[in-house]
């Protein structure tokens, strides 16, 4: 079987899954990822060089998934959160894809 999450990036409730950006997904104002409901923290993206993360960093939607694009070198954006090592981004793009929990009870989306 092969494993559907190969170069994905997970933190936390957070996963960043490499994938082609769709055509038609349209570009949002780059904002955190994922906000902790329970902590207040954020899974965001920072700049690993002096540039700043706006000029590194596009984000799209699309059929409410979230993209990322690295611009220039991936590995000079890095996804961050306050409870969690940083993480530098492999490839120059990825879809944010929530995290659930199954149970005898039910699937529900893990938070933070």
């Amino acid at each position: 079987m092969k494993n559907q999450n190969v170069g994905a990036i997970r933190q936390g409730d957070v996963m960043l899954k490499p994938c082609k950006i769709p055509a038609d997904a349209k570009k949002i104002t780059l904002r955190p990822i994922a906000l902790g409901e329970h902590t207040g923290h954020h899974h965001s993206l920072m700049t690993c060089t002096e540039t700043p993360v706006e000029e590194l960093v596009e984000m799209y939607e699309k059929d409410g998934l979230t993209y990322v694009r690295a611009l220039g070198e991936p590995s000079d954006v890095a996804l961050v959160h306050q409870q969690h090592k940083a993480k530098r981004l492999d490839v120059p793009e990825y879809v944010y894809v929530p995290q659930v929990e199954n149970s005898d009870w039910g699937t529900r989306q893990v938070i933070d």
